[in-house]
């Protein structure tokens, strides 16, 4: 199975035994794309389906605290004021919290896998300007390398603001534009200075960015880079 709904854990069938059977089926298939070293779309999914589950609980704790409590007619005769929770969890509610319970662990035990893979890649990208700096940094190009290989591939970036309900939020996108051979006569420097002169910033924004090891881009070094160009940048 290589993918899971945002609410597979209380859609459909809901048994325990088969849920489980889902979720482990899925990170299976988790386990063989981080075993290739390609972490995306999986481990930002990972990520939305353990916030779903703790949403989930947050706000069922939430909506029982709000129920009022019901006097225990027993205790009121031994002049003793207790009360019992009025939120009676139904079959349905019991199986999901099951389901829940068991899911938080496992999905955190290949969230840890995947972290770990993430810090190891991020940790060998290296990320330099090319030529001056401008103070505009918000749109630019980003030179892309693996170490020792000659081409080297062309991204315009861009910095996208966006807000929710949560609060405001950055973002980056990437857009291959081309690729050059690097030499003595094809430096950087010099296919920054040809850029600028179609580009509508007078000195772009430019940006070297290596990977010391080989990955899959799609998958692995692309999504890595982005998130540390944008961390970089703020």
């Amino acid at each position: 199975m290589n993918s899971l709904g945002s609410n597979w854990f209380m859609e459909g069938t809901l048994d325990f035994e088969y849920k489980k059977y889902v979720l482990l089926a899925y990170l299976q298939h988790v386990s063989r794309e981080f075993a290739e070293v390609k972490l995306y779309p999986c481990f930002s999914e990972l990520i939305s389906h353990y916030q779903n589950l703790l949403s989930f609980q947050e706000h069922k704790e939430k909506l029982s605290r709000q129920f009022p409590g019901r006097l225990d007619e027993e205790a009121f005769r031994r002049l003793q004021l207790q009360h019992l929770p009025a939120f009676d969890e139904s079959p349905e509610m019991q199986e999901i919290e099951s389901i829940i319970g068991f899911a938080l662990p496992v999905i955190r035990g290949r969230l840890d896998e995947g972290k770990e893979i993430y810090e190891q890649i991020e940790g060998q990208l290296r990320i330099e300007p090319v030529g001056i700096m401008p103070l505009y940094k918000q749109e630019g190009y980003v030179f892309f390398q693996i170490k020792n290989e000659r081409t080297i591939k062309i991204y315009q970036y861009k910095i996208i603001f966006f807000e929710n309900t949560e609060g405001n939020y950055h973002g980056i996108s990437f857009r291959y534009v081309d690729s050059f051979l690097y030499s003595l006569a094809n430096t950087p420097e010099s296919v920054k200075l040809q850029l600028a002169r179609s580009s509508e910033l007078p000195n772009p924004a430019t940006w070297m960015l290596c990977s010391m090891r080989s990955f899959d881009e799609d998958a692995t070094l692309l999504p890595i880079a982005k998130r540390k160009l944008l961390s970089y940048l703020k």
